[in-house]
């Protein structure tokens, strides 16, 4: 019985740590996008240059300003991109891991513990990234972003909190 607990214990756990882990990686992804770093799919190109735009135009950032962030961005792109491949790979090999007809607890754990170094990269790198275009901002530009992370932020824990029940 203490054995058979301990087994459903181990998959419970090994399933949050799979859904925090895609919660997180999608987070990451989205970011990625939104700092203008995303993938080659055409609709996530043109979304991306529409948040730039929208975010330049509440900026007010100037052409020279814009240049800048561009190359920022763009030379990141390259940094990013095998990053994200090896994150798929792994992901990838997770699943079969998880899907397998036995389960080696000990590499899914491995696997696991890899794909969050490889998340951890990619958000070092966002942070460096975010320094490096928050360098080339105005005072008031900055002051301006950061009232728009923190309307983002609002919305954001807004749309994570339960609606109560009204009690009877």
């Amino acid at each position: 019985m203490m054995l058979r607990n301990r087994k459903s214990m181990t998959r419970i756990v090994v399933m949050c740590c799979i859904a925090a882990l895609t919660a997180c990686a999608g987070i990451a992804q989205a970011s990625i996008a939104q700092a203008g770093n995303g993938g080659s799919d055409e609709h996530c190109g043109t979304q991306q240059r529409h948040n730039f735009k929208k975010l330049a135009k509440k900026l007010g950032l100037t052409d020279a300003q814009k240049t800048q962030a561009k190359a920022i961005f763009q030379g990141n792109k390259e940094v990013v991109k095998p990053i994200i491949t090896n994150l798929h790979a792994e992901r990838k090999n997770l699943r079969a891991l998880i899907h397998a007809d036995t389960i080696d607890e000990a590499a899914i754990r491995a696997e696991t513990a890899k794909i969050a170094g490889i998340q951890a990269d990619l958000n070092v790198n966002r942070a460096k990234v975010n320094a490096q275009f928050r360098a080339i901002l105005t005072p008031a530009q900055l002051a301006i972003l950061k009232n728009l992370k923190t309307d983002h932020h609002k919305k954001c824990n807004q749309k994570d909190e339960v609606p109560s029940t009204p009690s009877k």
